[in-house]
Protein backbone atom coordinates (compact mmCIF):
# COMPACT_ATOMS: atom_id res chain seq x y z
CA UNK A 1 0.00 0.00 0.00
CA UNK A 2 1.29 3.48 -0.96
CA UNK A 3 1.73 5.75 1.89
CA UNK A 4 0.36 9.58 1.38
CA UNK A 5 4.04 10.45 1.04
CA UNK A 6 4.71 8.44 -2.02
CA UNK A 7 1.71 9.70 -3.52
CA UNK A 8 2.96 13.19 -3.17
CA UNK A 9 6.48 12.61 -4.30
CA UNK A 10 5.11 10.45 -7.59
CA UNK A 11 5.71 11.88 -11.10
CA UNK A 12 2.37 12.92 -12.47
CA UNK A 13 1.99 11.65 -15.63
CA UNK A 14 2.35 13.85 -18.97
CA UNK A 15 -1.32 15.43 -20.06
CA UNK A 16 -0.89 15.58 -23.81
CA UNK A 17 -3.30 18.40 -26.29
CA UNK A 18 -6.31 17.24 -27.28
CA UNK A 19 -7.15 17.04 -30.93
CA UNK A 20 -8.60 20.44 -30.60
CA UNK A 21 -6.13 22.04 -28.66
CA UNK A 22 -3.66 20.79 -31.81
CA UNK A 23 -5.80 22.05 -34.38
CA UNK A 24 -4.98 26.08 -34.09
CA UNK A 25 -1.37 26.14 -32.96
CA UNK A 26 -0.78 23.22 -36.36
CA UNK A 27 -2.92 25.24 -38.93
CA UNK A 28 -1.45 28.28 -37.84
CA UNK A 29 2.08 27.22 -38.01
CA UNK A 30 1.44 25.60 -40.71
CA UNK A 31 -0.03 28.34 -42.80
CA UNK A 32 3.21 30.09 -41.39
CA UNK A 33 6.29 28.32 -42.69
CA UNK A 34 3.89 27.80 -46.41
CA UNK A 35 2.83 31.04 -46.63
CA UNK A 36 6.43 32.59 -46.04
CA UNK A 37 8.48 30.60 -48.85
CA UNK A 38 5.65 30.13 -51.32
CA UNK A 39 3.37 33.39 -51.28
CA UNK A 40 5.11 36.39 -49.11
CA UNK A 41 8.37 35.38 -50.48
CA UNK A 42 7.58 35.40 -54.20
CA UNK A 43 5.48 38.60 -53.62
CA UNK A 44 8.43 40.59 -52.31
CA UNK A 45 11.18 39.29 -54.46
CA UNK A 46 8.86 40.15 -57.71
CA UNK A 47 8.16 43.78 -56.14
CA UNK A 48 11.38 44.67 -55.73
CA UNK A 49 12.69 43.24 -58.81
CA UNK A 50 9.35 43.53 -61.01
CA UNK A 51 11.55 45.47 -63.98
CA UNK A 52 13.70 42.40 -64.11
CA UNK A 53 11.40 39.79 -64.84
CA UNK A 54 8.81 39.81 -68.34
CA UNK A 55 5.89 38.12 -66.35
CA UNK A 56 3.09 39.16 -64.50
CA UNK A 57 2.61 38.74 -60.84
CA UNK A 58 -0.77 37.48 -61.90
CA UNK A 59 0.81 34.82 -63.76
CA UNK A 60 2.10 32.34 -60.93
CA UNK A 61 0.56 33.93 -57.72
CA UNK A 62 -2.48 31.26 -58.33
CA UNK A 63 0.04 28.33 -58.16
CA UNK A 64 1.75 29.87 -55.44
CA UNK A 65 -1.33 29.72 -53.36
CA UNK A 66 -1.60 25.97 -54.55
CA UNK A 67 1.59 25.05 -53.75
CA UNK A 68 0.85 26.73 -49.89
CA UNK A 69 -2.10 24.78 -49.38
CA UNK A 70 -0.15 21.69 -50.54
CA UNK A 71 2.75 22.19 -48.06
CA UNK A 72 0.02 23.20 -44.98
CA UNK A 73 -1.61 20.36 -45.72
CA UNK A 74 1.56 18.09 -45.70
CA UNK A 75 2.25 19.73 -42.46
CA UNK A 76 -1.11 19.08 -40.64
CA UNK A 77 -0.74 15.84 -41.55
CA UNK A 78 2.35 15.18 -40.03
CA UNK A 79 1.47 17.20 -36.88
CA UNK A 80 -2.34 16.40 -36.66
CA UNK A 81 -1.90 12.34 -35.66
CA UNK A 82 0.67 12.94 -32.91
CA UNK A 83 -0.41 13.12 -29.65
CA UNK A 84 1.84 13.49 -26.47
CA UNK A 85 5.66 14.65 -26.47
CA UNK A 86 5.87 13.47 -29.76
CA UNK A 87 3.36 16.46 -31.10
CA UNK A 88 5.68 18.36 -28.13
CA UNK A 89 8.45 17.79 -29.93
CA UNK A 90 7.33 18.06 -33.94
CA UNK A 91 5.59 20.87 -33.19
CA UNK A 92 8.59 22.76 -31.08
CA UNK A 93 10.35 21.72 -34.81
CA UNK A 94 7.58 23.48 -36.74
CA UNK A 95 7.43 26.77 -35.10
CA UNK A 96 10.88 27.21 -34.52
CA UNK A 97 11.12 27.31 -38.12
CA UNK A 98 8.28 29.52 -38.95
CA UNK A 99 9.81 31.72 -36.52
CA UNK A 100 13.35 31.50 -37.88
CA UNK A 101 11.87 31.96 -41.97
CA UNK A 102 10.92 35.02 -40.92
CA UNK A 103 13.79 36.33 -39.17
CA UNK A 104 16.24 35.23 -41.19
CA UNK A 105 14.77 36.95 -44.20
CA UNK A 106 14.22 40.00 -42.75
CA UNK A 107 16.70 40.52 -40.03
CA UNK A 108 20.01 38.36 -40.95
CA UNK A 109 20.72 38.38 -44.42
CA UNK A 110 23.18 41.49 -44.27
CA UNK A 111 25.12 41.28 -47.73
CA UNK A 112 22.92 39.25 -49.70
CA UNK A 113 22.25 40.91 -53.00
CA UNK A 114 20.88 40.05 -56.50
CA UNK A 115 21.52 36.77 -57.57
CA UNK A 116 24.19 36.06 -59.68
CA UNK A 117 24.43 32.25 -59.43
CA UNK A 118 27.60 32.77 -57.42
CA UNK A 119 27.64 32.02 -53.58
CA UNK A 120 24.16 29.82 -53.51
CA UNK A 121 26.06 28.39 -50.60
CA UNK A 122 28.33 29.60 -48.24
CA UNK A 123 31.24 30.50 -50.80
CA UNK A 124 30.24 34.27 -50.88
CA UNK A 125 29.98 34.38 -47.04
CA UNK A 126 32.96 35.03 -44.61
CA UNK A 127 33.44 31.59 -42.44
CA UNK A 128 32.11 33.78 -39.11
CA UNK A 129 29.29 34.64 -40.70
CA UNK A 130 28.17 31.26 -41.69
CA UNK A 131 28.67 30.00 -37.77
CA UNK A 132 27.13 32.91 -36.24
CA UNK A 133 23.91 32.43 -38.10
CA UNK A 134 24.24 28.79 -37.50
CA UNK A 135 24.37 29.46 -33.64
CA UNK A 136 21.37 31.87 -33.59
CA UNK A 137 19.20 29.24 -35.38
CA UNK A 138 20.28 26.58 -32.79
CA UNK A 139 19.92 28.64 -29.58
CA UNK A 140 16.37 29.63 -31.26
CA UNK A 141 16.00 25.93 -32.05
CA UNK A 142 17.22 24.62 -28.77
CA UNK A 143 15.09 27.52 -26.83
CA UNK A 144 11.75 26.51 -28.46
CA UNK A 145 12.57 22.57 -27.25
CA UNK A 146 13.28 23.19 -24.00
CA UNK A 147 10.15 25.47 -23.53
CA UNK A 148 7.69 22.98 -24.74
CA UNK A 149 9.32 20.07 -23.10
CA UNK A 150 10.18 21.30 -19.65
CA UNK A 151 7.10 23.73 -19.24
CA UNK A 152 4.61 22.27 -16.35
CA UNK A 153 1.54 20.92 -17.25
CA UNK A 154 -0.38 23.40 -15.50
CA UNK A 155 1.17 26.15 -17.41
CA UNK A 156 0.60 24.11 -21.27
CA UNK A 157 -2.15 26.10 -22.27
CA UNK A 158 -0.25 29.17 -21.82
CA UNK A 159 2.59 27.81 -24.60
CA UNK A 160 0.02 26.86 -26.46
CA UNK A 161 -1.58 30.92 -26.33
CA UNK A 162 2.05 32.01 -26.67
CA UNK A 163 2.53 30.03 -30.13
CA UNK A 164 -0.41 30.76 -31.24
CA UNK A 165 -0.04 34.57 -30.73
CA UNK A 166 3.53 34.25 -32.49
CA UNK A 167 2.38 32.11 -35.63
CA UNK A 168 -0.20 34.68 -36.18
CA UNK A 169 2.20 37.97 -35.57
CA UNK A 170 4.69 36.14 -38.23
CA UNK A 171 1.63 35.69 -40.99
CA UNK A 172 0.28 39.42 -39.53
CA UNK A 173 3.56 41.45 -39.93
CA UNK A 174 3.87 39.96 -43.83
CA UNK A 175 0.47 40.83 -44.31
CA UNK A 176 1.16 44.66 -43.90
CA UNK A 177 4.16 44.04 -45.77
CA UNK A 178 1.70 42.84 -48.63
CA UNK A 179 -0.83 45.63 -48.29
CA UNK A 180 1.62 48.08 -48.33
CA UNK A 181 3.98 47.15 -51.21
CA UNK A 182 0.52 46.24 -52.88
CA UNK A 183 -0.81 49.94 -52.19
CA UNK A 184 2.38 51.48 -53.32
CA UNK A 185 3.79 49.76 -55.94
CA UNK A 186 3.01 48.94 -59.40
CA UNK A 187 3.45 45.38 -58.70
CA UNK A 188 0.18 44.66 -59.62
CA UNK A 189 0.76 46.05 -63.19
CA UNK A 190 -0.13 43.54 -65.58
CA UNK A 191 2.16 42.82 -68.64
CA UNK A 192 0.56 42.69 -71.67
CA UNK A 193 0.85 39.19 -73.69
CA UNK A 194 -1.30 39.59 -76.29
CA UNK A 195 -0.95 43.00 -77.88
CA UNK A 196 -2.44 44.75 -80.65
CA UNK A 197 -3.28 48.06 -82.01
CA UNK A 198 -1.48 50.96 -80.17
CA UNK A 199 -0.67 48.80 -77.17
CA UNK A 200 2.22 47.39 -78.93
CA UNK A 201 3.88 50.86 -77.86
CA UNK A 202 3.45 50.03 -74.52
CA UNK A 203 6.78 47.02 -75.15
CA UNK A 204 9.89 47.76 -75.71
CA UNK A 205 12.00 46.76 -78.51
CA UNK A 206 13.90 44.05 -78.74
CA UNK A 207 17.87 42.88 -79.85
CA UNK A 208 17.69 40.28 -82.06
CA UNK A 209 19.94 37.45 -84.20
CA UNK A 210 19.33 39.78 -87.38
CA UNK A 211 22.54 40.53 -89.26
CA UNK A 212 25.02 38.50 -87.16
CA UNK A 213 25.75 36.24 -90.20
CA UNK A 214 26.85 39.15 -91.79
CA UNK A 215 29.94 40.79 -92.30
CA UNK A 216 30.98 43.25 -95.15
CA UNK A 217 33.11 42.85 -98.16
CA UNK A 218 34.65 46.80 -96.97
CA UNK A 219 36.26 47.71 -93.30
CA UNK A 220 34.56 45.38 -90.20
CA UNK A 221 34.91 45.63 -86.78
CA UNK A 222 34.12 42.55 -84.89
CA UNK A 223 34.00 42.98 -80.93
CA UNK A 224 33.93 39.99 -78.88
CA UNK A 225 33.02 40.09 -75.10
CA UNK A 226 33.06 37.57 -72.53
CA UNK A 227 31.37 37.84 -69.58
CA UNK A 228 33.66 38.22 -66.87
CA UNK A 229 36.82 37.75 -68.95
CA UNK A 230 39.26 38.22 -65.82
CA UNK A 231 43.06 37.89 -67.12
CA UNK A 232 43.06 34.58 -64.20
CA UNK A 233 40.86 32.68 -66.69
CA UNK A 234 42.50 33.67 -69.58
CA UNK A 235 46.19 32.58 -67.80
CA UNK A 236 44.99 29.58 -66.66
CA UNK A 237 43.65 28.63 -69.73
CA UNK A 238 47.18 29.44 -71.71
CA UNK A 239 48.74 26.77 -69.42
CA UNK A 240 46.00 24.24 -69.60
CA UNK A 241 44.68 24.30 -72.87
CA UNK A 242 46.74 26.85 -75.06
CA UNK A 243 45.52 25.20 -78.25
CA UNK A 244 41.94 26.95 -78.08
CA UNK A 245 43.66 29.81 -78.82
CA UNK A 246 44.89 29.34 -82.18
CA UNK A 247 43.23 32.04 -83.93
CA UNK A 248 45.00 35.01 -82.22
CA UNK A 249 47.41 35.59 -84.98
CA UNK A 250 48.38 39.33 -85.23
CA UNK A 251 46.58 39.95 -81.90
CA UNK A 252 48.34 41.88 -78.56
CA UNK A 253 47.13 40.57 -74.78
CA UNK A 254 47.39 43.47 -72.64
CA UNK A 255 47.42 42.30 -69.72
CA UNK A 256 47.10 45.16 -67.32
CA UNK A 257 43.35 46.60 -68.33
CA UNK A 258 41.23 47.76 -65.69
CA UNK A 259 36.90 47.80 -66.44
CA UNK A 260 35.06 50.85 -65.50
CA UNK A 261 32.57 48.52 -63.01
CA UNK A 262 32.64 44.94 -61.70
CA UNK A 263 29.27 43.72 -63.18
CA UNK A 264 27.37 43.52 -66.85
CA UNK A 265 25.36 46.67 -66.06
CA UNK A 266 26.47 49.18 -66.52
CA UNK A 267 29.43 47.68 -68.40
CA UNK A 268 28.15 47.08 -72.12
CA UNK A 269 26.63 50.24 -72.38
CA UNK A 270 30.02 52.03 -70.52
CA UNK A 271 32.16 50.32 -73.77
CA UNK A 272 29.72 51.31 -76.40
CA UNK A 273 28.88 54.71 -75.91
CA UNK A 274 31.43 55.98 -73.19
CA UNK A 275 28.76 57.04 -70.68
CA UNK A 276 29.78 57.05 -67.31
CA UNK A 277 27.39 56.26 -64.65
CA UNK A 278 27.58 57.52 -60.89
CA UNK A 279 23.97 55.57 -59.94
CA UNK A 280 22.15 58.66 -59.00
CA UNK A 281 19.91 58.32 -61.62
CA UNK A 282 17.60 55.53 -62.58
CA UNK A 283 18.95 52.38 -64.76
CA UNK A 284 16.60 52.99 -67.54
CA UNK A 285 17.25 56.82 -67.80
CA UNK A 286 20.94 56.53 -68.12
CA UNK A 287 20.57 53.37 -70.41
CA UNK A 288 18.19 55.73 -72.65
CA UNK A 289 20.37 58.54 -72.68
CA UNK A 290 23.45 56.82 -73.14
CA UNK A 291 22.59 55.04 -76.24
CA UNK A 292 20.47 58.02 -77.76
CA UNK A 293 23.41 60.95 -76.99
CA UNK A 294 26.23 58.16 -77.98
CA UNK A 295 28.76 59.86 -79.82
CA UNK A 296 31.07 56.56 -80.73
CA UNK A 297 27.45 54.91 -82.50
CA UNK A 298 26.59 58.35 -84.27
CA UNK A 299 30.37 58.49 -86.05
CA UNK A 300 30.38 54.80 -86.96
CA UNK A 301 26.91 55.76 -89.14
CA UNK A 302 28.26 58.80 -90.20
CA UNK A 303 31.20 56.44 -91.88
CA UNK A 304 28.56 54.14 -93.48
CA UNK A 305 28.89 51.23 -91.14
CA UNK A 306 26.22 48.97 -90.36
CA UNK A 307 25.66 48.61 -86.40
CA UNK A 308 24.56 45.26 -85.10
CA UNK A 309 24.17 44.86 -81.16
CA UNK A 310 23.94 41.42 -79.73
CA UNK A 311 23.54 41.60 -75.78
CA UNK A 312 20.61 41.45 -73.18
CA UNK A 313 17.97 43.58 -72.09
CA UNK A 314 17.95 44.81 -68.64
CA UNK A 315 21.56 44.31 -68.13
CA UNK A 316 23.13 45.90 -71.77
CA UNK A 317 19.82 48.03 -73.04
CA UNK A 318 16.49 48.84 -71.98
CA UNK A 319 14.13 49.82 -74.77
CA UNK A 320 15.86 48.75 -78.03
CA UNK A 321 13.97 51.88 -79.49
CA UNK A 322 16.97 53.95 -78.17
CA UNK A 323 19.31 52.21 -79.98
CA UNK A 324 17.25 52.05 -83.47
CA UNK A 325 18.47 55.10 -85.40
CA UNK A 326 21.71 52.97 -85.00
CA UNK A 327 21.14 49.41 -84.99
CA UNK A 328 20.52 46.92 -87.77
CA UNK A 329 19.16 44.29 -85.36
CA UNK A 330 16.42 46.22 -83.19
CA UNK A 331 12.92 44.25 -83.64
CA UNK A 332 9.36 45.62 -81.98
CA UNK A 333 7.60 42.20 -80.10
CA UNK A 334 4.19 41.45 -81.67
CA UNK A 335 3.60 39.51 -78.49
CA UNK A 336 4.63 37.82 -75.57
CA UNK A 337 3.56 33.93 -74.03
CA UNK A 338 4.04 33.06 -70.34
CA UNK A 339 4.97 29.23 -70.60
CA UNK A 340 5.34 26.60 -67.91
CA UNK A 341 4.14 28.39 -65.22
CA UNK A 342 3.84 25.72 -62.18
CA UNK A 343 8.13 25.65 -63.04
CA UNK A 344 7.85 29.34 -63.29
CA UNK A 345 6.52 29.27 -59.94
CA UNK A 346 8.74 26.70 -58.14
CA UNK A 347 11.67 29.03 -59.46
CA UNK A 348 10.06 31.82 -57.41
CA UNK A 349 9.86 29.71 -54.58
CA UNK A 350 13.26 28.65 -54.51
CA UNK A 351 14.21 32.22 -54.43
CA UNK A 352 12.39 32.52 -51.79
CA UNK A 353 13.92 29.75 -49.79
CA UNK A 354 17.49 31.04 -50.66
CA UNK A 355 15.77 34.39 -48.92
CA UNK A 356 14.90 32.42 -46.02
CA UNK A 357 17.02 29.16 -45.10
CA UNK A 358 19.79 30.23 -42.71
CA UNK A 359 22.93 30.31 -44.78
CA UNK A 360 24.62 27.24 -44.11
CA UNK A 361 21.75 25.79 -45.89
CA UNK A 362 21.37 28.33 -48.64
CA UNK A 363 23.81 25.93 -51.40
CA UNK A 364 20.14 23.69 -51.55
CA UNK A 365 18.43 25.83 -53.75
CA UNK A 366 21.37 25.09 -56.34
CA UNK A 367 22.22 27.45 -59.85
CA UNK A 368 19.68 30.74 -59.65
CA UNK A 369 19.88 33.85 -61.60
CA UNK A 370 18.08 36.18 -63.58
CA UNK A 371 18.37 34.12 -67.14
CA UNK A 372 16.28 31.09 -65.24
CA UNK A 373 13.31 33.15 -65.99
CA UNK A 374 14.17 34.52 -69.11
CA UNK A 375 13.15 31.15 -70.66
CA UNK A 376 9.67 31.36 -69.13
CA UNK A 377 8.59 34.53 -71.41
CA UNK A 378 8.55 33.68 -75.37
CA UNK A 379 8.70 36.83 -77.36
CA UNK A 380 7.20 36.77 -80.62
CA UNK A 381 9.58 39.04 -82.95
CA UNK A 382 10.46 39.33 -86.38
CA UNK A 383 13.55 37.53 -85.48
CA UNK A 384 14.74 35.39 -82.40
CA UNK A 385 15.44 37.25 -79.62
CA UNK A 386 19.28 37.84 -78.49
CA UNK A 387 20.01 36.22 -75.27
CA UNK A 388 23.75 35.79 -74.17
CA UNK A 389 23.45 33.77 -71.59
CA UNK A 390 22.89 30.74 -73.42
CA UNK A 391 25.80 29.87 -75.73
CA UNK A 392 24.92 26.81 -77.08
CA UNK A 393 22.25 28.69 -79.23
CA UNK A 394 24.71 31.39 -80.45
CA UNK A 395 26.92 28.50 -81.11
CA UNK A 396 24.36 26.53 -83.40
CA UNK A 397 23.16 29.89 -85.07
CA UNK A 398 26.57 30.55 -86.36
CA UNK A 399 27.54 26.68 -87.39
CA UNK A 400 24.16 26.29 -88.98
CA UNK A 401 24.31 30.15 -90.98
CA UNK A 402 27.75 30.56 -92.85
CA UNK A 403 28.60 34.25 -92.24
CA UNK A 404 28.24 36.09 -95.66
CA UNK A 405 30.28 39.37 -96.98
CA UNK A 406 27.92 41.87 -98.11
CA UNK A 407 29.19 44.72 -99.97
CA UNK A 408 27.66 48.38 -100.22
CA UNK A 409 28.57 49.34 -96.37
CA UNK A 410 31.38 48.66 -93.97
CA UNK A 411 30.55 46.57 -90.55
CA UNK A 412 30.71 46.54 -86.95
CA UNK A 413 29.19 43.74 -84.62
CA UNK A 414 29.42 43.53 -80.94
CA UNK A 415 28.78 39.90 -79.61
CA UNK A 416 28.26 39.50 -76.31
CA UNK A 417 28.07 36.32 -74.55
CA UNK A 418 27.97 34.75 -71.07
CA UNK A 419 31.24 33.11 -71.19
CA UNK A 420 33.04 32.59 -67.91
CA UNK A 421 30.21 33.96 -65.98
CA UNK A 422 28.24 31.22 -63.15
CA UNK A 423 26.34 29.39 -63.80
CA UNK A 424 27.19 29.26 -67.24
CA UNK A 425 28.64 25.99 -67.55
CA UNK A 426 28.88 23.13 -69.71
CA UNK A 427 30.86 20.11 -71.38
CA UNK A 428 32.79 19.95 -74.41
CA UNK A 429 29.65 19.33 -76.30
CA UNK A 430 27.26 22.33 -74.85
CA UNK A 431 25.28 19.48 -72.68
CA UNK A 432 24.88 19.89 -69.07
CA UNK A 433 27.62 18.92 -66.89
CA UNK A 434 27.75 16.05 -64.47
CA UNK A 435 25.55 16.93 -61.13
CA UNK A 436 27.25 18.37 -58.42
CA UNK A 437 30.48 18.70 -60.94
CA UNK A 438 32.68 21.87 -59.61
CA UNK A 439 32.38 25.08 -61.71
CA UNK A 440 35.63 25.34 -64.06
CA UNK A 441 36.23 28.77 -65.78
CA UNK A 442 38.38 27.06 -68.05
CA UNK A 443 35.90 24.95 -69.58
CA UNK A 444 32.86 27.59 -69.96
CA UNK A 445 36.05 29.55 -71.82
CA UNK A 446 36.54 26.63 -74.04
CA UNK A 447 33.48 26.78 -75.37
CA UNK A 448 33.50 30.72 -75.45
CA UNK A 449 36.43 30.43 -77.96
CA UNK A 450 34.75 27.94 -79.92
CA UNK A 451 31.78 30.87 -81.00
CA UNK A 452 34.75 32.84 -81.40
CA UNK A 453 36.99 30.78 -83.66
CA UNK A 454 33.93 29.35 -85.31
CA UNK A 455 33.80 33.52 -86.23
CA UNK A 456 37.49 34.06 -87.02
CA UNK A 457 38.11 31.34 -89.21
CA UNK A 458 35.04 32.21 -91.56
CA UNK A 459 36.56 35.96 -91.68
CA UNK A 460 39.69 34.13 -92.87
CA UNK A 461 38.26 31.97 -95.22
CA UNK A 462 36.39 34.41 -96.98
CA UNK A 463 39.70 37.01 -97.42
CA UNK A 464 38.62 39.82 -94.60
CA UNK A 465 40.60 38.75 -91.50
CA UNK A 466 43.66 41.41 -92.05
CA UNK A 467 41.46 44.28 -92.47
CA UNK A 468 39.41 43.59 -89.87
CA UNK A 469 39.70 45.33 -86.30
CA UNK A 470 39.42 42.75 -83.99
CA UNK A 471 38.52 43.21 -80.10
CA UNK A 472 38.36 39.99 -77.75
CA UNK A 473 37.48 41.34 -74.29
CA UNK A 474 35.44 41.46 -70.65
CA UNK A 475 32.73 43.20 -69.36
CA UNK A 476 34.60 43.15 -65.88
CA UNK A 477 36.94 40.52 -64.10
CA UNK A 478 36.01 38.45 -61.43
CA UNK A 479 35.52 39.56 -58.14
CA UNK A 480 36.85 36.48 -56.03
CA UNK A 481 33.42 35.29 -54.98
CA UNK A 482 31.92 38.37 -52.89
CA UNK A 483 29.68 41.03 -54.43
CA UNK A 484 29.93 42.40 -50.97
CA UNK A 485 33.97 42.33 -50.11
CA UNK A 486 36.11 45.47 -52.05
CA UNK A 487 38.86 44.57 -54.17
CA UNK A 488 41.50 45.68 -51.79
CA UNK A 489 40.02 43.52 -48.77
CA UNK A 490 39.28 40.26 -50.95
CA UNK A 491 42.68 40.44 -52.49
CA UNK A 492 41.58 40.46 -56.14
CA UNK A 493 42.29 43.36 -58.62
CA UNK A 494 39.78 42.74 -60.89
CA UNK A 495 41.68 42.79 -64.42
CA UNK A 496 40.07 41.94 -67.40
CA UNK A 497 41.00 40.11 -70.38
CA UNK A 498 41.63 42.60 -73.41
CA UNK A 499 43.27 41.14 -76.69
CA UNK A 500 43.28 43.87 -80.02
CA UNK A 501 43.95 42.89 -83.30
CA UNK A 502 44.36 46.52 -85.74
CA UNK A 503 43.12 46.58 -89.41
CA UNK A 504 46.49 46.03 -91.42
CA UNK A 505 47.56 42.94 -89.20
CA UNK A 506 47.34 39.19 -89.31
CA UNK A 507 50.57 37.57 -89.00
CA UNK A 508 52.79 37.06 -85.82
CA UNK A 509 52.27 35.34 -82.46
CA UNK A 510 50.62 36.57 -79.61
CA UNK A 511 52.22 39.78 -77.83
CA UNK A 512 51.96 41.07 -74.59
CA UNK A 513 52.02 44.61 -73.12
CA UNK A 514 51.35 45.63 -69.69
CA UNK A 515 50.61 49.18 -70.45
CA UNK A 516 47.80 50.59 -67.94
CA UNK A 517 45.43 50.64 -70.30
CA UNK A 518 41.21 51.24 -69.28
CA UNK A 519 38.27 50.10 -70.65
CA UNK A 520 37.79 53.52 -71.93
CA UNK A 521 40.57 52.99 -74.25
CA UNK A 522 38.74 50.58 -76.68
CA UNK A 523 36.41 53.39 -78.56
CA UNK A 524 39.83 55.62 -79.50
CA UNK A 525 41.42 52.31 -80.48
CA UNK A 526 38.51 51.27 -82.32
CA UNK A 527 38.59 54.93 -84.30
CA UNK A 528 42.35 55.04 -84.77
CA UNK A 529 42.56 51.39 -86.27
CA UNK A 530 39.92 52.13 -88.60
CA UNK A 531 41.09 55.20 -89.91
CA UNK A 532 38.05 57.33 -88.88
CA UNK A 533 39.00 61.20 -87.53
CA UNK A 534 37.19 62.82 -84.99
CA UNK A 535 36.78 66.35 -84.44
CA UNK A 536 37.43 66.32 -81.18
CA UNK A 537 40.09 63.67 -79.16
CA UNK A 538 38.47 60.87 -78.82
CA UNK A 539 41.13 59.45 -76.20
CA UNK A 540 44.42 57.07 -76.87
CA UNK A 541 44.73 54.12 -78.64
CA UNK A 542 45.88 51.21 -75.89
CA UNK A 543 48.71 50.66 -78.57
CA UNK A 544 49.78 54.49 -77.60
CA UNK A 545 49.76 53.62 -74.12
CA UNK A 546 53.45 53.19 -72.83
CA UNK A 547 54.28 50.22 -70.41
CA UNK A 548 56.04 52.67 -67.82
CA UNK A 549 53.48 55.44 -67.74
CA UNK A 550 52.18 56.44 -64.30
CA UNK A 551 48.99 56.94 -65.52
CA UNK A 552 45.51 57.51 -63.42
CA UNK A 553 42.47 54.94 -63.54
CA UNK A 554 39.09 55.23 -62.26
CA UNK A 555 37.42 51.73 -61.00
CA UNK A 556 33.65 52.28 -59.77
CA UNK A 557 32.94 49.25 -57.64
CA UNK A 558 29.26 48.84 -56.00
CA UNK A 559 29.23 46.68 -52.51
CA UNK A 560 26.07 45.64 -51.02
CA UNK A 561 25.98 47.14 -47.52
CA UNK A 562 22.84 45.67 -46.13
CA UNK A 563 19.27 44.17 -46.91
CA UNK A 564 16.38 44.65 -44.65
CA UNK A 565 13.33 45.06 -46.92
CA UNK A 566 15.72 47.31 -48.87
CA UNK A 567 18.26 46.90 -51.08
CA UNK A 568 21.22 49.58 -50.65
CA UNK A 569 24.49 49.50 -52.63
CA UNK A 570 27.34 51.48 -51.41
CA UNK A 571 29.53 52.68 -54.81
CA UNK A 572 33.13 52.76 -53.80
CA UNK A 573 35.18 54.69 -56.49
CA UNK A 574 38.93 53.89 -56.63
CA UNK A 575 42.12 55.48 -58.02
CA UNK A 576 44.83 53.34 -59.72
CA UNK A 577 48.08 54.56 -60.06
CA UNK A 578 50.59 51.82 -60.89
CA UNK A 579 50.89 48.38 -61.86
CA UNK A 580 46.89 47.51 -60.92
CA UNK A 581 47.89 43.65 -59.96
CA UNK A 582 49.37 45.67 -56.97
CA UNK A 583 46.80 46.10 -54.87
CA UNK A 584 49.23 49.22 -52.90
CA UNK A 585 48.05 51.05 -56.14
CA UNK A 586 44.26 51.26 -55.56
CA UNK A 587 43.69 53.88 -53.50
CA UNK A 588 39.93 55.08 -52.57
CA UNK A 589 38.90 58.47 -53.18
CA UNK A 590 35.12 58.22 -52.75
CA UNK A 591 32.10 56.26 -51.70
CA UNK A 592 28.62 57.10 -51.53
CA UNK A 593 24.83 55.10 -51.17
CA UNK A 594 22.88 54.41 -53.98
CA UNK A 595 20.46 52.56 -52.84
CA UNK A 596 19.06 49.75 -55.37
CA UNK A 597 21.69 50.19 -58.68
CA UNK A 598 19.28 48.65 -60.57
CA UNK A 599 16.01 50.42 -60.14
Amino acid sequence: MQTSESKSTQKKPHVGFSFKQRLIPSVLVALAISLTLCVFGPFEIYGANAEQFGFSLTDFLGWSLLYTLGLAAVICAILLPLRGRAFDIVFAIFFWIGLMLMIQGNYLNTGISSLTGDGMGTDGFAKSKVILNTVIWAIVGVGCLVAILLTPSAHRDLIRTVSTIAMITVIGMQLITFGVTSMTSDVWTQKNHSISGDESEELPHLLTFENLDRVSTEKNVIWFVVDRFDVSYFEEAQEKCPEIFYNLEGFTYFDDMTAMYPRTYPSISYMLTGAEHDFRDKRDEYLKDAYVNSEFLKILKENNYRISIYTDQFYGYDDARHLEAYVSNASPIDHTEVVDKPILTWDMTRLSLFRFLPVAAKGIVGEISTPTFQKYVIYQTDHPRYESYDMKVVHDFLTENAIEAVGGENNFTFLHISGCHMPNQYDENFGSPSKGEKYDATVSLKQSFKIINRYLDQLKELGLYEDATIIITGDHGWHGGSDTTLPTESGYPLITTLLVKESGTSEGALKTSSAPVMQGDIIPTILKSEGITTATDSGMSVFDVPEDQPRKRKYNFQSLQYTNGETDYEVIEYEIVGRARDLKSWTIVDRYRVGDIYY
